[in-house]
Formats: structure tokens, sequence, C-alpha cells
């Protein structure tokens, strides 16, 4: 049983005519006959009955019209929902790492409000780790990520770019002027560092353990804002990506250190469960993405 049957037989039922049905359709008459040949041997009844040269609905097959009525109806409505390629609904939930939220994300979500006003946006913040594990769970559609490394196979890479990560001070620091920093500087003054599990703590406290260098920290906290207006101040060394301290650097507020070790590794991924549905409301969050990060 396909639609174009069930269209056929409902307006042969309104016009009681095999060959205006025809002529309305733009169908042979034959194969309107093999439309409905087709129909009665599938659900196993007569529908219609010729009485000279007249057309009528059997007793079934009057019975069968309301199911056929209402099956047409929901197919248009099934039509219509996914029709409406021009207004793009959600809800649409995006998990990000507070770093990008606070900084990054604002502009495409206003780029993406723009396109998709309708979509209803959820944000939820976490670490790399928890953030992989609501995808897992279907919490979110959409993970925003600070890594070092691709993540496992199970989602698949929407989006990549190498991000510039820089240890700051203020202009006043005793480091500011040295031409490179080591470790051993490092361990000399306070650092300003985010809680552990976050990406830039953990190059702090890989390169504490390289090094066998004691640091001082004197600031473990998730505010990024915080640890860039104590750094302003003086208060100790800091690590972020330079997308969070454009401003800062460009009035001089904050230094960046030469750094002699290796270089920060940091990339921003984008990624969904691989088994994801893609919807239009998540397709559009991810072309805006790509088109505008």
């Amino acid at each position: 049983m396909d639609i174009r049957q069930l269209v056929t037989f409902t307006t042969i039922a309104r016009l009681n005519s095999f060959t205006q049905t025809a002529s309305e359709l733009g169908y042979a008459q034959s194969s309107i006959t093999a439309q409905i040949q087709l129909l009665e041997k599938e659900l196993g009844i007569r529908l219609f009955e010729r009485i000279g040269k007249k057309v009528f609905l059997t007793s079934e097959g009057s019975e069968f019209l309301a199911y056929a009525k209402q099956m047409l109806n929901l197919w248009e409505n099934a039509k219509g929902v996914a029709s409406v390629a021009d207004t793009i609904t959600g809800p649409l939930s995006i998990g990000v790492v507070e770093s990008v939220c606070t900084f990054r994300l604002p502009y495409l979500l206003k780029k993406y409000n723009e396109c998709c006003p309708e979509v209803g946006i959820v944000l939820k913040t976490g670490n790399s780790k928890v953030l992989q594990s609501m995808l897992r769970e279907n919490q979110i559609d959409v993970a925003v990520l600070l890594e070092s490394e691709i993540p496992p196979p199970e989602f698949e890479m929407k989006y990549s770019r190498k991000e510039s990560v820089s240890l700051l001070v203020a202009p006043d620091h005793p480091l500011a002027s040295k031409e490179s920093v080591c470790s051993e500087d490092l361990s000399k003054y306070p650092l300003l560092l985010t809680r552990r599990g976050c990406f830039f703590r953990s190059i702090f406290d890989r390169i504490i353990e390289e090094t066998n260098v004691p640091s001082k920290i004197t600031l473990d906290t998730s505010n990024i804002q915080a640890i860039k207006q104590l750094a302003m101040l003086g208060f100790g060394i800091t690590l972020l990506p330079k997308f969070a301290v454009v401003d800062e650097l460009e009035s001089k507020q904050l230094i960046e250190l030469h750094w002699s070790g290796t270089e920060f590794d940091i990339m921003t991924h984008v990624i969904c469960h691989k088994d994801k549905w893609i919807s239009p409301a998540l397709k559009a969050f991810i072309t805006i993405v790509q088109e505008n990060a």
C-alpha cells in the first residue's frame, strides 16, 4: 500500500468513475485499474463494484474509505512538518567548555539566532570528559571542546581548528621583560590556575610533573574572568587561550611570556555522537560554526 493508491482510491470514491479519476490524476485508465487491483489484493477485500456503467463502493470499501482519508490527512500533516524549510525549530542543546562559552560562543549564537530565531538553545558547560559523557547519554546534541587529542571514534568531528595559548602576566611582572621563561621561572611566582579537569590546568600539571619543580598555586578557580583580572593586577602567572584575552593584549594590560618549553598544542573541536541524528537545527549550528568560527 502506498500514498498514490490511497489518493486514487479516495478520488474514485468521490467521482464514482475510473475514467474521470484517470483524467483528474493524469494516469491512463489501465493504471488506475491496476492500482485498485493491487490495493484490493493487499487488503483482501473488494473495494468497488460495477453495476452497469456506474461504480459503487462496497460496504468494506466504505469502511476503508474513512481510514484512507485519515491516512492521507496524516501524510499531509507530516509533509507540512518536514517541508517548512524556512522555519527551523528546536530545541538545540549545546555542551561547551567555559572559556569558549564566555568568549567565542556569544558571537556564534548571535549569528545562529539571526538565521534560526525559532530555535530554543540550551547551554551546558563542563570539561571535555563531562561533555563527552553527556553526548553518550544524549543529554546534549553537540559539544564544543578544547583538547590536545582527537576525540574517540564514537564521536564525529564536525569542525576543528588550532588555538594559540599563552602564558600571561601583568606588564610590571618580573618575568615580563625576560627573553624567555622556563618551568624553573614559573616555580618562583604564584600561579593563577583553572580547576582540575580543565585543559589549561592539565598543561600546568604536566609541566610540573615533567620537571619535578614545585609550584606556588595562589588561585584555583573555574572563573576565567577572575583569573584575568587578578593577572592584570599582578597576582601571578596564568595560561589562557588568546581568544580569551584579545582586548587585554591589545591594550597591554597583559603581556605574553616567551615560553622556552614545548609548544602548547590545543584544538577547538566541535563533535557529535556518530549515531546522532543531525536535525535541521543542529545542521544549521554546525554550518554557522564552520563559516564563522
